[in-house]
């Protein structure tokens, strides 16, 4: 029964492609839900993910992200929603692909994964954002 799900972790992969991440290029990451029009609650983020360390093309990159709350529960997420914002020093173009994955667990100690990627994401200085729906 999706109530007695309750979100243990949420975890993001990077496929980088065709264009590296440089280095110097700040990555952040927010995993949201989608509340109402007007309101967003964190379901997850992350800060400076992969610190000052280039992303080759091609390459994988996993990180787990950091939950807002150890008591999110399935039945409460109405439209979850990806954010990745960069901040490169100077001009970085970066062409990528990624999976979240948002792992529940239930009462009974069992877990559930549900996965959305998305592909072809292109970030530069002039274009820092990207939102995505989770499963489109």
């Amino acid at each position: 029964m999706a109530d007695d799900l309750t979100l243990t972790g949420c975890t993001i992969e990077f496929r980088t492609h065709d264009d590296n991440k440089d280095h110097d290029t700040i990555l952040d990451v927010a995993v949201k839900n989608k509340v109402n029009l007007f309101l967003s609650q964190d379901i997850a983020t992350g800060k400076n993910l992969g610190g000052d360390q280039e992303f080759p093309d091609p390459s994988t990159k996993d990180f787990n992200l950091t939950l807002a709350s150890n008591n999110i529960k399935m039945s409460d997420l109405t439209e979850p929603f990806t954010n990745i914002h960069i901040t490169p020093n100077g001009h970085d173009r970066w062409i990528f692909d990624f999976t979240v994955s948002l792992i529940f667990a239930d009462a009974a100690g069992g877990n559930k994964t549900f996965s959305s990627t998305t592909n072809g994401v292109i970030l530069d200085q002039d274009n820092r954002d990207f939102n995505g729906v989770f499963g489109s």
